[in-house]
């Protein structure tokens, strides 16, 4: 089984991914409950309501990630959110590939961070991917993968969008796209390209379970018969292109198919010359 993530207009974002997923298929109660737990291993958030919805973008369907929740704390250190997540985890008894994604997901976001600020693994402080949402995104789209058994399939991905322009959050203005977002492709086999917009398309949530779950990315696709394709759309709505993750699960065809050639042979009985 193949699976390939294009991000190659829109970008992705940790709501993206779950949702492409849910769109495919992934069992929507499952990953519901299992967002709803997240709230039991964070102090100063609570989930009021957690849902799945169509909406449309530029057009176009696509499942969308409906959240409201409360929180109290601004900010947690790196290593806190890694000890949520890998608790959960074990709560909800995923299997070892599963839980390895998610830790893995929330390890290179805070090793980013860690080199851009100069501070130790242990002591950095997430400010913007401290909320329960960044839990939400990385527990939800592990289980949603888990459930539809994508673990074991080859995972690729389109080039990535990354938008342009300056963003402004905790620490001031920087350029887009931000360096935590350079720190997590760094040295990985994945393409970025500017634009369309002057605006943040791929988010580090995103960009970190991207480099934890597709080998890398490709220029074109790969010869693949598609089976399922589920669409994930953020929450932002830009004019002239829809904000919407596409996930395209195929077969993949194998060369030799590729390179089939057919002969035809009939025998033509009272042939007449004319």
């Amino acid at each position: 089984m193949l699976a390939i993530f294009d991000c190659q207009i829109a970008g992705i974002s940790g709501d993206m991914l779950l949702s492409s997923l849910i769109d495919l298929g992934a069992d929507r109660k499952k990953v519901i409950d299992a967002i709803m737990s997240c709230q039991n291993f964070v102090k100063g958030s609570k989930i009021i309501n957690a849902s799945f919805e169509d909406v449309r973008r530029s057009g176009f369907r696509a499942t969308a990630l409906n959240i409201k929740y409360e929180e109290k704390v601004h900010e947690r250190k790196g290593i806190e959110v890694y000890d949520a997540v890998a608790k959960c985890c074990d709560s909800l008894d995923l299997e070892g590939k599963t839980t390895a994604f998610a830790v893995g997901s929330v390890k290179t976001l805070i090793e980013a961070e860690s080199k851009v600020h100069g501070e130790k693994y242990t002591d950095v402080h997430l400010h913007e991917a401290s909320s329960i949402d960044t839990l939400v995104d990385i527990v939800g789209s592990a289980v949603a993968l888990e459930d539809l058994r994508l673990f074991s399939a080859d995972i690729y991905s389109s080039k990535v969008a990354v938008g342009g322009g300056l963003l402004t959050f905790s620490h001031g203005t920087i350029t887009n796209p931000g360096s935590a977002i350079l720190e997590i492709f760094k040295n990985r086999k994945f393409t970025l390209f500017g634009g369309p917009i002057d605006s943040e398309l791929t988010t580090p949530t995103g960009a970190s379970m991207l480099v934890n779950l597709a080998k890398e990315s490709l220029e074109f696709y790969p010869a693949l018969q598609p089976i399922n394709i589920g669409y994930g759309a953020g929450s932002k709505n830009f004019e002239g292109f829809p904000t919407v993750l596409k996930v395209v699960l195929g077969r993949k065809i194998e060369k030799e198919e590729m390179d089939a050639a057919y002969m035809l042979e009939a025998n033509i009985d009272d042939a007449k010359k004319i």
